[in-house]
């Protein structure tokens, strides 16, 4: 092997450190926009995260077009969330004949017009999606966190054990989604969970670069380390890059391997920073 079996999982640290380090530049960004309120940087971005790629970006501005301090004062209500997540969206603008998307749009004009609210003027795209992935579904999930998690950036600073923190994020959209993928069709009954796979996608892409720079801007090694923990017991992600490494012999067992390939590939590789690699260098001077 060009790095022994030490060499090569301190590159790894490195890397996947780096990466968390340059994510953490970006949250911390977002907290100064937010005047330095953990708790609503970590709602806004975890919206993103519930839009998965194509419906980031709508999910957040619907996330910051919804104050914190009113998601609170309605957290209760589990048909308020969706009444505030999904006509925020511009999902809730049609004609109805259920009573549930009746009261909903009934809910969200009261609301709207109570807290001077203004809707995002386009709707989240559908195109090309499974029904399970379905924006409105994944709104109505996001309510459902809302709706079970107070303070939620403060439960997960003291989570200690990764199962837990999973388990938080594995929500069930409310009843009414059982047998539906839209307002006004049924479909064959089936609980709207929020899937093991998802939440491990929200730890690693959201929870754990908020977390990370939560550590940084603290100086807190606890919350770093915890980070780090998270990242060796989440299961690999699989992906294009991923995959070409594997076939390239090179193991991708733990979050943390397939981060710091990412990292590698997206940030050494492609940009040919190979002096500034451990693998490249080493090949460079060995002369192989």
């Amino acid at each position: 092997p060009i790095l022994n079996h030490l060499g090569w999982t301190a590159w790894k640290e490195r890397l996947v450190a780096e990466r968390l380090e340059r994510k953490s530049a970006n949250v911390l960004a977002v907290l100064e926009q937010s005047n330095y309120h953990w708790e609503e940087i970590c709602w806004w971005l975890l919206a993103a995260n519930f839009g998965s790629k194509i419906n980031s970006p709508l999910f957040e501005q619907v996330a910051q077009s919804i104050p914190i301090i009113i998601l609170a004062k309605h957290k209760n209500q589990i048909h308020q969330l969706d009444a505030l997540l999904l006509g925020q969206a511009n999902l809730l603008s049609g004609q109805y004949e259920e009573k549930y998307p009746v009261m909903l749009q009934r809910e969200y004009f009261f609301l709207k017009k109570k807290y001077k609210l203004q809707a995002i003027n386009k709707q989240p795209a559908f195109l090309r999606m499974r029904p399970a992935a379905f924006p409105i579904l994944r709104l109505a999930q996001l309510a459902m966190l809302t709706f079970h998690s107070s303070h939620l950036f403060s439960k997960i600073k003291v989570i200690g054990q990764l199962g837990e923190a999973l388990e938080l994020f594995m929500v069930t959209a409310n009843d009414y989604w059982n047998d539906h993928y839209r307002f006004d069709e049924l479909s064959t009954p089936q609980p709207k969970h929020l899937g093991k796979q998802m939440a491990e996608n929200i730890l690693i892409n959201t929870v754990i670069p908020i977390l990370f720079a939560y550590g940084l801007y603290n100086k807190d090694e606890m919350y770093k380390e915890k980070c780090i923990q998270w990242l060796h017991q989440l299961p690999a992600e699989q992906n294009r890059i991923t995959r070409q490494w594997q076939v390239d012999g090179i193991g991708n067992k733990s979050a943390l391997d397939s981060q710091a390939l990412i990292e590698l590939t997206n940030h050494y590789c492609i940009n040919r920073r190979c002096l500034d690699c451990a693998i490249g260098n080493k090949i460079l001077k060995n002369g192989l």
